[in-house]
């Protein structure tokens, strides 16, 4: 935009309204859409954590416990999955891919050979959890731009008509 003093009646100022009333509603869908994946994100959680709950009732408490996680000691492992950042159109982007490492293991199998469906099904709904964190981390940047881009303009409108006033007195 240029130095010029804005006119309420000055198209440019115009411009700047309607640009302020966009950004206003891209944020409003983001928030809407950023607090959609939350309540995905919670509603993953809670069916996961109930899966969990009934394959430690299949196997019994002490067979998909805390006991049969990785600890210090135990050789190291590469995740399943892992968070990669990439540029989409100039904006950087989170995405969940397949780890090709040759060290990775499936969490599973800490469990024993022979589990229950219900601790698939966990696994499943935690690994779709991941995604809609992943995309809610990416709305939040996206929000936190618009936010950014709005209070740049709204800085700029008033500069330009608080320098306009002056001006006129």
């Amino acid at each position: 935009m240029t130095e010029e003093k804005l006119d309420k009646n000055d198209p440019q100022y115009g411009a700047v309204c309607e640009l302020l009333d966009k950004l206003t509603l891209k944020q409003l869908v983001l928030m809407e859409e950023k607090m959609r994946c939350e309540l995905n994100i919670e509603s993953s959680i809670n069916s996961g954590s109930i899966h969990l709950a009934k394959s430690r009732y299949i196997m019994g408490h002490k067979s998909v416990s805390a006991t049969q996680l990785p600890t210090e000691n135990s050789p190291d492992f590469s995740a399943s999955i892992i968070c990669e950042t990439e540029d989409e159109d100039g904006v950087q982007q989170l995405k969940v891919s397949d780890n090709d490492a040759e060290d990775k293991v499936n969490p599973i199998k800490w469990f024993g050979v022979l589990v229950p469906q219900n601790l698939h099904r966990a696994q499943a709904i935690f690994h779709n959890a991941i995604n809609y964190i992943v995309e809610c981390v990416n709305v939040q940047k996206q929000l936190d731009d618009v936010i950014y881009n709005i209070h740049l303009l709204k800085r700029y409108k008033s500069i330009q008509l608080t320098s306009q006033k002056k001006d006129q007195t």
